[in-house]
């Protein structure tokens, strides 16, 4: 899924079911014959009018780097370039708008479309420029000879008009507009075709009446009325669109319209009415001056508007469009452009890493709400999801129409207001989507196909819309989904799934009454309602980014235990509590928390360690400081435990009031050694660690030491009373000043406690 090429000797390595092996030998046999298949004469989406438009792109881009290249060498020799100015003008425009949309081009069909008008619109005012450089016969090049590639104007315009906006509907209007852009290819081929023969002399009586330069104007007649219903047949199909890409089309449509209107209305006045062509071909003065710079003053905006509107609406895929200088300046110029902090966190190439660590995570999940929970978060960042909710099938609305199109829907279904599926639904289905304001709809299919939840996905934050890498990302997650459920729903079996009070922890088993009165919600439980037959969970006693505790009844030999587990599998924690609960096994002292054993519930350890029913340091100092005297025997007690600990080569390396637990008499335990037998970076928590440990220097003794003195002098409320000289010494910036070990901790503190 997330197109990593596959080690199928490795996966054949993992499979012993004589039937599962058999399907992935067929899978690796259909695999290999994709990658021997020889590539197919064309590639997928580029048919021949692609290609052939691609040819007329690069032919088109040169003639106009050629007009461009001599302007420049007529001013690099002082010459004058006043009457091709305005005609410069022009193709300076569309060539800026080409280079910002070739970027994008492969991407999508529809910007190749516009790209291709905007090209070889520039050919054709380049070989005016030509002109009025060098006379009649400037246009001499080889590349201009017979080579009018601005006859596909009107084909691409076409073309365009029925990609964009993209409706997916079939009715008369868009069946005939598919025809009138074949139409268009043809006529265009013709119109090219016979410039070329009328260039070689080839039937010169036929072809010479659509020469592009002969004086009756009929290849600009033709032009003129292939090309205009083109910007009709936009703002048609823009009224069957939802009202987003309305807005969108309705902006561009507006911008392209504006630009070429005078320009193509003229044309049509002039092959309408001869006495305006002919007034035209011989006035001089300022009403042709005012005709001219309207005209060619609309079609110099009209690029640069349309790029501006596609990149402000984010019309086509803008993250491979806009460059970052550019979506930097419109994100500094005021301008509410919703998904400018999107575009640039997707532009990167993470994307695809960050699919990867989200199918990771939805593998290592145990069971379908933690799978649920995943996949809300990595699509609410993902795509920019402003909700997400993972609905069971009875959390439909009974007999819902919305199930049957999921059921036939490959792909996220889009369910705006003005959707097709949407429109299409009954009153209560939609009643429900409005109510739960939901704009795309996906199916987390199980292997074999059915549905085993829905996702209800609202709109993006800013109101864009979601393009088709977002889509992309939605599907594959949701598709790892589907697996990881399945497996999940296999594993649980019989598990004692349970759930808990937010508020205080109190654990039920799932589907019965809350067993206190907060009020709060539940939520599922990280450990089942009994574990391993014997132990009775009863209420979370805490939780943190490590890990999670709860209290539960031993009923084999009728004690409290505390039950320590993983909230969620990640990369490394797995090892990380089982290193803890080795590291515990091997220590045997008073002061000490004791382990009882190891279980394993859905892959994740359990650690059954000693309940200590007086909660921890930092619980009993939210109530107040303690007593001098209270204060020296609890740094003893600790010095004592460290001395026992370092002279084993173990360090604690997160010494600190959470991690010191209390017996129902107040004495003292060391807890949680997840860190104990780590290497590498500095850890533990910032606040009780020593200058050297914040600065990297490699984690020894000196953290430990470090930390219980800072303890200490918390659990006296920062007061020294007699015990400031042994606080000046003990959190001393140079390490040298301090004490150097345990055991010369605890000695100092017996001395002061006599």
């Amino acid at each position: 899924m997330d197109r990593t090429p596959i080690d199928w000797a490795a996966l054949l390595d993992r499979h012993h079911d004589a039937r599962d092996r058999a399907s992935l030998e067929a899978l690796r046999h259909l695999d290999g014959l994709r990658r021997q298949r020889a590539p197919a004469a064309l590639p997928p989406g580029r048919d021949l009018r692609i290609v052939l438009l691609r040819a007329l792109v690069a032919l088109a881009a040169l003639q106009t780097l050629e007009a461009l290249g001599r302007a420049a060498v007529v001013v690099w020799n002082g010459g004058s370039i006043a009457a091709a100015a305005p005609r410069l003008l022009v193709v300076a425009a569309f060539a800026s708008a080409s280079l910002l949309l070739a970027s994008a081009s492969a991407r999508d069909r529809r910007v190749l479309l516009l790209l291709a008008t905007f090209v070889l619109a520039a050919s054709a005012f380049a070989r005016a420029v030509l002109t009025s450089l060098a006379g009649a016969h400037g246009a001499s090049s080889v590349l201009f000879r017979g080579l009018f590639p601005e006859a596909f104007v009107p084909a691409a315009l076409w073309q365009f008009a029925v990609l964009f906006p993209a409706v997916q509907r079939f009715t008369r209007f868009d069946v005939w507009a598919r025809r009138m852009a074949g139409g268009a290819w043809i006529l265009a081929s013709c119109l090219f075709a016979a410039n070329v023969a009328a260039h070689r002399g080839w039937l010169p009586g036929v072809t010479g009446l659509l020469g592009r330069n002969d004086p009756g104007n009929l290849f600009w007649h033709v032009f003129t009325a292939a090309a205009l219903p083109a910007f009709s047949v936009i703002f048609i199909r823009a009224c069957r669109s939802p009202r987003a890409e309305r807005q969108k089309a309705v902006r561009f449509g507006s911008a392209l319209a504006a630009g070429a209107a005078p320009f193509l209305m003229m044309g049509l006045v002039r092959m309408a009415v001869p006495g305006v062509n002919r007034w035209m071909l011989t006035a001089d003065g300022i009403g042709r001056l005012a005709i001219d710079v309207a005209v060619v003053g609309a079609l110099a905006a009209m690029p640069v508007f349309a790029t501006f509107a596609v990149i402000v609406d984010r019309t086509f895929e803008l993250h491979a469009i806009v460059p970052g200088r550019l979506r930097r300046w419109l994100a500094g110029s005021g301008l509410r452009l919703s998904e400018i902090a999107h575009l640039r966190s997707f532009r990167r190439p993470r994307r695809r890493e960050w699919l990867t660590a989200a199918l990771e995570r939805v593998h290592q999940a145990r069971e379908a709400r933690e799978i649920s929970a995943i996949v809300c978060r990595e699509l609410q960042f993902g795509i920019g999801a402003r909700a997400i909710t993972i609905a069971a099938i009875a959390d439909l609305p009974s007999d819902s129409a919305l199930l049957a199109i999921l059921e036939a829907a490959s792909v996220p279904v889009v369910l705006g207001r003005e959707a097709e599926p949407f429109v299409l639904l009954p009153k209560r289905d939609r009643e429900w989507l409005e109510a739960h304001d939901v704009a795309l709809a996906a199916a987390i299919r199980l292997r074999d196909g059915a549905i085993a939840a829905v996702a209800l996905i609202g709109p993006r934050r800013g109101g864009g819309s979601y393009d088709r890498v977002d889509r992309w990302f939605m599907s594959t997650l949701l598709t790892g989904a589907g697996a990881a459920w399945d497996v999940a729903e296999s594993r649980a079996g019989g598990d004692d799934a349970a759930v808990e009070c937010e508020r205080c922890g109190l654990v039920s088993a799932a589907g019965a009454a809350a067993p206190c009165r907060c009020d709060a919600g539940l939520v599922a439980a990280s450990l089942p309602r009994r574990l391993s037959g014997k132990f009775n969970v009863l209420r979370r006693l805490g939780t943190g980014g490590m890990g999670v505790v709860y209290l539960a009844r031993d009923t084999a030999l009728g004690r409290d235990v505390a039950l320590k587990t993983l909230p969620a599998l990640r990369t490394g924690s797995v090892a990380r509590l089982r290193d803890e609960a080795r590291a515990m096994a091997g220590l045997n002292h008073e002061s000490l928390a004791t382990i009882y054993g190891l279980e394993v519930w859905r892959r994740t350890p359990v650690l059954v360690v000693e309940y200590l029913a007086g909660g921890t340091l930092a619980g009993r100092l939210a109530r107040g400081p303690l007593p001098r005297a209270e204060v020296v025997a609890l740094g003893i007690r600790l010095a004592d435990a460290l001395t026992y600990m370092h002279d084993r080569g173990l360090l604690h390396r997160d010494v600190k009031p959470g991690n010191i637990g209390l017996t129902s008499d107040g004495l003292a335990k060391l807890l949680d050694f997840g860190l104990s037998d780590a290497a590498g970076a500095p850890a533990g928590t910032p606040a009780y660690l020593p200058p050297e440990a914040l600065d990297g220097a490699p984690p020894d003794a000196a953290d430990d030491l470090w930390g219980l003195c800072a303890v200490l002098l918390e659990a006296g409320g920062g007061r020294g009373e007699d015990l400031t000289a042994f606080f000046d010494r003990a959190l001393a910036p140079s390490r040298q000043d301090r004490f150097q070990s345990a055991a010369d901790i605890r000695d100092a503190l017996l001395r002061l406690r006599a």
